[in-house]
């Protein structure tokens, strides 16, 4: 990048550290510094529960899965607007007349101390563990745009975020989540713009929708009922509701944002934002990565966009390599001149053959991955480096670092909600509640800030110690559907199963999640029709693929906790 580029990323990181510290001088308070005295406006928190659910994994993972394949992508978030109306109309009332600091505190009451910690614990478990990606992934792609180490880009963000989150509270979050919110839509609407400006004259944005729905890049619906795809019209409204509803609804990284507000109803409102604007977000992201999909066709672009120096190459490889990059720029050009055709006749056989020299082009482009991967010894999967590299090498100076601050506002917009979370759980259910209120304000708020710092240097040492992710955003839905369902489960036994013991919500939640874990495992061959299980100390065989796709671990954990735990309950009755 430019100095003026830097110059702008500094600005900016500096005015974010500012403007979140700022906010300590309120944060007097346990309520002050956990829930901002309950005073935030509905609509600064709705945007802050966009920003904490987008995060760099929107900006980075969820243009390059559109521009790897299609964009079906859009069909998990189908969910999005029934799970907000379900947490409206239930969920949301019961916190609210609670005034509790936690979703996880209601528990007691029903449950005892034991189902509280132990749903609290795996809220910890599983964001502590989900905020390690979040702060790695995206340090992997920074590294490549600032040209610095991977544990400084690690360091960088960790300790920003650390920072302005330990000192400023939740006030500090969600006020610098909106204007990180602001930066990262920015970013991708100045970028999609931009793509749409340089097309060529003779393509314009009509041809290239008409290019990418001759590669079916525009499939956004998939009504085939099946288990094993990640992503089709029956995971995205049946099995995605459950993982969305636990998130949105028990998962104390979203729940702690709406209630900063002062009423039921703008704690409503602030959901229902996400709601309406959630769903057309991701379309246009996931189109914006299509629009770059066929930016690509008319520009240059390299076979791979992850830059990899192999560690060490034969001579037989090398000449492999010269082979694949050479029939690689024939296909590329080759593409070039299909597509001018194809949006010119538009007719049967420019669009054949326009797409014939695509899947010749992207057989080059996975031989050439194939062999990284095989001189690396290791994964080279180059999907998170796709935008930034149209970033770095497309945008123009100055505003490359405007965008590249858009990503560092997605990456510390997640992170700091995260951190100010895992605080209030630590501290509310665990320190507090077995310790008993018999401390000062005073001493709560420096816990908590110490609790905040502690988890905020975990995150990041986790996060230089941890090994690059293949998709961002599939990553850490994977880690929340191991426990998403279940949580939601012990919610669902609170509030309408009277007869539902402590008991039985306990051993309900672990039978869930063994279910889970046990389902996961589960693998099919369409060779033989078989079905078999295989941990993680076995080896899966050539030809078994995954029987059940990671969304459907959400209802799976959710039913098995509502089952077990209705049994248990009949069975060992509460005295």
């Amino acid at each position: 990048m430019s100095w003026i580029d830097w110059s702008v990323l500094i600005a900016f990181l500096g005015y974010t550290i500012w403007d979140g510290t700022r906010q300590g001088k309120q944060a007097n308070s346990i309520e002050g510094y956990l829930l901002a005295n309950r005073s935030m406006p509905w609509w600064a928190a709705g945007l802050s529960v966009m920003a904490t659910q987008a995060s760099a994994i929107t900006f980075i993972g969820t243009t390059g899965i559109a521009y790897v394949e299609d964009m079906r992508f859009v069909q998990t978030y189908l969910a999005i607007p029934f799970a907000m109306i379900f947490i409206c109309m239930f969920l949301v009332p019961f916190f609210s007349r609670m005034k509790a600091f936690t979703a996880y505190e209601s528990l007691e009451e029903r449950f005892g101390l034991k189902t509280r910690l132990t749903t609290a614990g795996l809220f910890l478990i599983s964001r502590g563990l989900a905020l390690g990606v979040i702060i790695a992934a995206p340090s992997y792609v920074l590294s490549l745009l600032l040209g610095l180490p991977l544990n400084i880009t690690i360091l960088i963000i960790g300790v920003i975020a650390t920072l302005y989150t330990t000192v400023g509270g939740i006030a500090g979050v969600i006020n610098t989540d909106v204007k990180q919110m602001i930066v990262m839509m920015f970013g991708l609407v100045f970028c999609f713009g931009l793509i749409w400006y340089h097309l060529p004259d003779e393509v314009g944005f009509d041809g290239a929708l008409y290019l990418a729905g001759s590669l079916d890049k525009l499939t956004v619906m998939d009504f085939n009922f099946d288990l094993t795809e990640k992503y089709n019209v029956w995971s995205g409204v049946i099995a995605a509701f459950f993982l969305m509803a636990s998130y949105f609804g028990t998962d104390q990284s979203q729940v702690q944002r709406y209630l900063t507000t002062d009423s039921e109803k703008n704690a409503q409102k602030s959901l229902l934002l996400t709601a309406y604007a959630k769903v057309p977000m991701q379309f246009f992201i996931l189109l914006l990565g299509v629009m770059l999909y066929v930016f690509f066709i008319f520009n240059s672009a390299p076979a791979s966009f992850r830059a990899t120096e192999p560690v060490a190459q034969t001579e037989q490889q090398q000449i492999a390599e010269q082979k694949v990059l050479q029939e690689y720029q024939m296909a590329h050009h080759a593409r070039e001149q299909a597509a001018y055709n194809a949006v010119k006749n538009r007719d049967a056989a420019s669009q054949k053959l326009f797409v014939e020299t695509d899947a010749q082009l992207n057989a080059a482009r996975d031989a050439e991955l194939d062999l990284q991967a095989e001189i690396r010894q290791a994964d080279v999967n180059d999907t998170n480096y796709i935008f930034p590299y149209f970033i770095l090498n497309y945008v123009p100076i100055g505003l490359v670092g405007l965008i590249v601050a858009g990503i560092f506002a997605a990456a510390l917009s997640s992170i700091d909600s995260e951190l100010n979370a895992l605080t209030t759980v630590s501290i509310v259910d665990w320190y507090q509640r077995l310790k008993g209120d018999m401390h000062e304000e005073a001493h709560y708020v420096k816990s908590s800030r110490g609790v905040t710092f502690f988890w905020g240097a975990l995150a990041t040492v986790s996060a230089l110690l941890m090994g690059e992710t293949r998709s961002i955003i599939e990553l850490v839905n994977q880690i929340g559907s191991y426990f998403y369902g279940s949580i939601l489960g012990v919610f669902i036994l609170l509030l309408w199963v009277k007869r539902a013991t402590g008991t039985g919500a306990l051993i309900g939640l672990i039978s869930g999640m063994l279910s889970v874990f046990t389902f996961d495992r589960l693998f099919y061959s369409a060779t033989s029709d078989n079905y078999s299980f295989f941990f993680p100390w076995n080896q899966v065989p050539d030809g078994y693929t995954k029987a059940i796709e990671f969304l459907w671990l959400n209802p799976v954990g959710t039913a098995v906790v509502v089952i077990v735990g209705l049994l248990i309950s009949y069975i060992l009755p509460k005295k």
